[in-house]
């Protein structure tokens, strides 16, 4: 890792340093940008793809602005701030707004990120949510229920990843119900939870991307995959595209724009999580950054040949963006999947190698090793294996993920 503090450098400031930051990194220095990492983990991944790395917290504003300005006084040449895959967006814009760089107002980063704040603003402005309420105890959280009726869903306030999430079909016990709302708040920083209805319908995660001008660009769709009957909100796989029609794409692309102009975004990213229900589109989630789960990363790019972490880091440091680089350029269809061994400490793992040889497997992240426990699918950050497949159409993409995940063996005891 370059050490040097040339004057002349253009430097990225990348918060995060997981593997979907990793992309990122590659991207902007393909660009001739010189980049910069924080991450509370000295040891993460991305550490030794930076150019500079700080071991700073991304929820750290104070501690992010404290190095911005000690930086700038050694004479770094910081350009542009972002954050992308990580939920950070608000530390993001803050650190922008101070460093009077690109980015979204600190406003609609801190409405979108904690879902308590966004549910108000939905309902303030007529925009379609689920019925919701913020509880911290079990009387407040039964007097919701009788309100919100069954079937419900408590979530945390401002984690990722369904972390702390339940979902009930019925109503259960009081120890049951108390157990639920003690994990979501313990997975939420306010220490409160959400209670919402459960709608019904199938789910996507519409990307869209404003740029320099504040020209709105529809970017892409990507189907989500759930299991409807598990009480545990773990999302099993994507699909892109999306296999909605083109006038509905058309609506979902419609409503992400009138929420994004509510919130006066202007710059940036604006990518919402939606649940096409019988009555319409209804928003679940919106976020000032990109898309993580491996989409804009990974498996967009693959399928496509779009390049949405070139256009994100272009607006970041005041540039126009080519319309080209939202263009699908390969027309092939993408799938993910992954491998669920049983809870237990991870004995065995065989096939990895074998399964990446397999023409259309673009990529398998594993994310354990031999001696690493597998814990309960309580949340979707409980996966082991990650697998991304390609082929000309579903049918053939399906085929060749289905044939990686039998290679597999991850074996635990």
């Amino acid at each position: 890792m370059r050490n040097t503090r040339a004057k002349k450098d253009k430097i990225l400031w990348v918060i995060g340093g997981g593997q979907l930051q990793v992309p990122l990194i590659e991207e902007a220095k393909k660009l001739g940008l010189t980049t910069l990492v924080t991450d509370k983990n000295a040891n993460c991944v991305a550490k030794e793809y930076a150019d500079h790395f700080y071991p700073v917290d991304i929820f750290d504003i104070d501690g992010s602005i404290k190095l911005l300005f000690r930086l700038r006084q050694d004479g770094m040449n910081i350009i542009g701030v972002l954050a992308a895959g990580i939920d950070a967006n608000v530390t993001a814009a803050i650190v922008a707004k101070v460093a009077s760089l690109p980015g979204v107002d600190p406003q609609a980063a801190y409405l979108t990120h904690y879902k308590h704040a966004f549910r108000k603003f939905l309902r303030d402005h007529n925009l379609p949510s689920p019925q919701w309420a913020e509880v911290s105890t079990l009387g407040e959280l039964k007097e919701s229920i009788k309100r919100i009726g069954v079937p419900f869903i408590i979530k945390n306030i401002d984690n990722s990843g369904s972390r702390g999430t339940k979902k009930f079909f019925s109503i259960p016990g009081d120890k049951e119900l108390a157990a639920a709302l003690e994990d979501a708040m313990a997975n939420s920083s306010t220490k409160r939870a959400l209670i919402e209805e459960l709608l019904s319908g199938t789910e996507q995660t519409v990307e869209t991307l404003y740029d320099v001008d504040g020209v709105f660009h529809p970017c892409f769709i990507t189907d989500r995959e759930f299991d409807p009957r598990n009480e545990w909100a773990v999302e099993i796989g994507l699909r892109h595209p999306t296999v909605l029609s083109l006038a509905i794409q058309k609506r979902l692309y419609s409503v992400t724009k009138k929420t994004a102009d509510f919130l006066g975004i202007t710059i940036g990213a604006a990518k919402v999580d939606m649940i096409l229900t019988k009555k319409g589109p209804v928003i679940i989630e919106m976020t000032t950054r990109l898309s993580g789960g491996f989409d804009s990363q990974y498996l967009v790019p693959v399928t496509t040949g779009k390049n949405i972490l070139r256009a994100a880091i272009l607006t970041a440091i005041g540039k126009r963006f080519p319309k080209e680089l939202l263009i699908d350029k390969k027309h092939r269809v993408g799938v993910t999947g992954s491998l669920w061994p049983k809870p237990g400490k991870i004995v065995s793992v065989k096939g990895i190698d074998e399964a990446r040889k397999i023409p259309g497997v673009e990529y398998i992240f594993f994310r354990n090793e031999i001696g690493d426990t597998v814990l309960p699918y309580t949340d979707s950050a409980k996966r082991v294996c990650f697998i991304i497949a390609t082929g000309k159409d579903e049918s053939d993409a399906r085929d060749i993920l289905n044939r990686a995940l039998k290679i597999i063996s991850i074996i635990t005891r």
